[in-house]
């Protein structure tokens, strides 16, 4: 919980960051889940203030306000109920946000919001326990855990996780982690953290950059979803602050993550930085490195036939890169030959403009 008074008289690059990877996905989330869902949740478990002393919004008046103001916003609440559950465990900070909201003026009869000045750890168990007693499960829902420390718990992310349709976008507080695994008393809250105490081995690593991957490896593998990706967010010294992890049972979820984080970061970081300017974030256009993708795919399926389709999924489960990205890698491995004269790549059932919608078989020779 963000109760510090001196966190919200600043807003800085990083948290600009934040906000705008989670505008961006939930602009493609309402319109995909509203599709097929009479009921949707978004989850803030720790929605603080609302807003910046600077004017910016936090996190709950831009989900509310990405809603409202979206350009289908009538086909999306139409025959739909879209709640709004806010977890704020300081009673201050959920004044403040109450009088935001109130400050919305009346919304649609179909958007409800819950404000909820408690912990969220135990009332949403106690909303999965009530659940599961009656054999019912979760609508399908987006968790954002935002916290201000990492006294999170494994096993309630994979609890959320399991129910249909449901993903996470948590904040991995690195910064605090990395200097907690020294700290013996620290040994309950790591363990409920990981779910493991696997992380004790990191004690002995010594080299810095190999620490890092493993701690966000281990978190990233103990959550039991699918596909599981992450943007990184470094502080003013350059040294790595905390991860953004997007996790998921859903292809399409992962790809619209994907595709978000490569508009923030188009460069293909997957990074901000605490230096940026909040009000000046530019998104240039970047020629993206793609050897690595190039390589890793090629490599995978050489002598195979593959339908579009089973490489999209190889693609979301192993890479960063988006559809686009692959389907440039397969063109150029087409259009290039090996020693023998033929083509590293050939299609079958490719035509036309929308050639790769057909699901074609890509053969890798």
């Amino acid at each position: 919980m963000y109760t510090d008074d001196k966190y919200w008289k600043k807003y800085d690059g990083l948290q600009a960051a934040k906000h705008e990877l989670l505008v961006k996905y939930l602009r493609g989330w309402f319109p995909i889940l509203s599709k097929f869902n009479s009921r949707i949740l978004y989850i803030d478990c720790h929605a603080g203030r609302g807003r910046h002393k600077t004017g910016h919004k936090g996190s709950p008046l831009l989900a509310i306000n990405t809603l409202l103001e979206h350009k289908s916003k009538n086909e999306i609440l139409k025959d739909n109920e879209i709640v709004f559950i806010f977890f704020e465990i300081d009673e201050q900070n959920c004044k403040y946000l109450q009088n935001e909201i109130k400050k919305l003026g009346r919304l649609p009869e179909q958007v409800k919001i819950k404000l909820i000045n408690a912990d969220f750890e135990s009332k949403l168990n106690r909303i999965f326990d009530e659940l599961d007693k009656e054999k019912m499960t979760l609508a399908p829902s987006f968790a954002f855990i935002d916290p201000y420390g990492f006294t999170l718990s494994m096993q309630l992310m994979n609890r959320i996780l399991s129910y249909p349709k449901s993903e996470l976008l948590i904040n991995f507080m690195f910064r605090y982690v990395d200097m907690a695994i020294h700290n013996e008393p620290q040994k309950e809250n790591l363990n409920k953290l990981f779910g493991t105490n696997e992380w004790e081995e990191f004690r002995e690593i010594k080299d810095k950059e190999k620490r890092e991957k493993s701690i966000i490896n281990l978190f990233a593998n103990q959550l039991k979803a699918t596909y599981v990706k992450y943007f990184r967010m470094f502080g003013s010294n350059n040294a790595l602050k905390y991860v953004l992890i997007h996790a998921t049972n859903h292809c399409k979820g992962c790809e619209l993550m994907i595709n978000s984080m490569w508009a923030i970061s188009p460069d293909g970081s997957l990074a901000a930085s605490e230096r940026d300017n909040p009000d000046q974030l530019t998104f240039l256009n970047y020629e993206p490195n793609l050897t690595s993708l190039r390589e890793s795919v090629y490599e995978e399926f050489k002598g195979k036939e593959m339908p579009i389709k089973e490489i999209y999924d190889w693609l979301f489960r192993t890479q960063i890169y988006k559809k686009a990205h692959l389907h440039q890698v397969l063109r150029e491995l087409r259009d290039t030959k090996n020693k023998n004269g033929i083509p590293f790549v050939e299609f079958s059932g490719y035509s036309g403009r929308f050639a790769f919608s057909k699901n074609p078989i890509v053969k890798f020779n």
